[in-house]
C-alpha cells in the first residue's frame, strides 16, 4: 500500500503549533533561602533538562536483555550576559549564588575563603530553583521545567578580546537533584491565537 506523501499531522490548521527555540525564560529563585533571584533578563542561552537511564543486565542460561535501572538527569548549561549591575537586586545576586558554593566574594582576606555551605536549603544554603519556561506567540506558557535544589556546579567566566566587539558572558553548568516537566497545554480551545495553554 503506498504511503501518503503529504505533510499528515503536521499540516494541521487548528490544535498543532510548533515549540519555538526562542520563546522561553529561565529564572532562578530562592537563592540562599530567601527572596534573592536572578531574573531572566540576563540569559542568552540555555538547555532544557536530560535524563538518562542505567541498564541492568539479566543473563539466563544463554542469552541475555536488558531492563533499566536508576535514572539521573544531565546538568544543564545557562549562559548570562555579564553585565555591570546597577542595582543590587539585579546579576549580583548571581555572585551570591556562585559564592555559596564557593566565598571568592569576601574582602576579608587577599586569599579566596573555601567556605561552602553544608545546607541545600534556608538561609546561606547552596540550592535554588531554577525555572524554563517555553511560551507561545502570545506570552502564554507551553511547558515549565523545574530544577529543584539547583546549584552551580561550574562557572565559566569567558575569554576577552581586543579585537571583538562581541559581549561578555558568564556561562554556568547547573547540578540539581531533579527536575519536573508540567505541560500547560490541553484540548485546542476555540480558534485564535493561542491554541488553548498557558497560565
Amino acid at each position: 500500500m503506498a504511503t501518503n506523501m503529504g505533510i499528515g499531522k503536521l499540516g494541521l490548521s487548528q490544535g498543532l503549533f510548533f515549540k519555538r527555540k526562542f520563546r522561553w525564560t529561565f529564572a532562578v529563585t530562592g537563592i540562599n533561602g530567601g527572596a534573592k533571584a536572578v531574573p531572566p533578563d540576563y540569559v542568552k542561552v540555555a538547555s532544557r533538562p536530560n535524563i538518562s537511564f542505567e541498564e541492568t543486565e539479566i543473563n539466563y542460561l544463554h542469552g541475555k536483555m536488558y531492563i533499566p535501572g536508576k535514572a539521573t538527569f544531565e546538568t544543564v548549561s545557562v549562559t548570562y550576559y555579564d553585565v555591570a549591575p546597577v542595582r543590587a537586586d539585579t546579576i549580583l545576586y548571581l555572585y551570591d549564588w556562585i559564592g555559596s558554593v564557593y566565598d571568592f566574594l569576601s574582602n576579608s582576606d587577599t586569599r579566596a575563603n573555601p567556605r561552602m555551605s553544608t545546607n541545600a536549603s534556608g538561609p546561606g544554603g547552596y540550592g535554588a530553583l531554577g525555572t524554563l519556561t517555553m511560551l507561545d506567540g502570545g506570552g502564554q506558557n507551553i511547558e515549565m521545567w523545574q530544577m529543584f535544589d539547583c546549584w552551580p556546579q561550574s562557572v565559566n567566566f569567558g575569554d576577552l578580546d581586543y579585537s571583538s566587539n562581541e559581549e561578555a558572558t558568564l556561562e554556568l553548568t547547573l547540578r540539581y537533584q531533579f527536575a519536573k516537566w508540567t505541560n500547560f497545554c490541553g484540548a485546542p480551545a476555540a480558534p485564535g491565537f493561542s491554541p488553548g495553554c498557558g497560565k
